[in-house]
């Protein structure tokens, strides 16, 4: 539909990624968002050297086989490889996140964005973790940076009042926890508190 799935992460993909976003704002009909959704992640997933592919497609099915160490073991190799990977780095939270590791999920969580500062499944999961540590405030401003890049996320509008409703009061000085000094900005220090 929207021959996406015909480019890879190279230069010319930012410029699809640029049209998937504006045409996902701008969307109103359901299969039209999820196809637009689904083409964005796939933009996200595709590695255009076929070593580096095939262990993002290696890492994916471990994880799917709940495998979760060994698909943590080969993105960390991807990572090593192609850190400007963002999904390497998403994909590896997520590992991390399945374990229970909570900061080691964060802190990749927080690469992830800085290399893909749009990635509204990457600030979702950031706002989950945020949330069920307590810390409503910086759950709130991930769930506001997921919605903003994705308005159609189901139940975010609730779940960023309910946690407003619990004191949820997003901070100025680094919103997210990832060193940002403004939410809406991909400025991230290197160091990691």
């Amino acid at each position: 539909m929207l021959g996406a799935n015909v480019l890879a992460q190279n230069a010319g993909s930012g410029t699809v990624l640029d049209t998937l976003f504006a045409k996902l704002q701008a969307a109103t009909d359901p299969v039209a968002i999820q196809s637009l959704e689904a083409a964005i992640w796939e933009q996200w997933v595709m590695v255009p050297n076929m070593s580096q592919q095939a262990q993002m497609m290696q890492g994916m099915a471990e994880m799917q086989q709940r495998q979760f160490q060994a698909s943590v073991d080969t993105f960390t190799r991807l990572i090593q490889v192609a850190p400007e990977l963002s999904e390497a780095w998403n994909k590896r939270a997520t590992a991390h996140w399945l374990m229970g590791n909570f900061k080691a999920s964060l802190a990749d969580i927080c690469e992830t964005v800085k290399r893909e500062p749009r990635h509204f499944g990457a600030y979702s999961g950031l706002g989950m973790i945020r949330a069920e540590m307590g810390e409503n405030g910086r759950a709130v401003a991930a769930f506001e940076l997921a919605r903003k890049w994705n308005p159609h996320i189901m139940g975010i509008d609730g779940e960023i009042e309910r946690l407003k409703a619990l004191g949820g009061v997003v901070g100025d000085e680094d919103p997210l926890g990832c060193n940002q000094q403004v939410a809406d900005r991909p400025e991230v220090r290197e160091d990691l508190s």
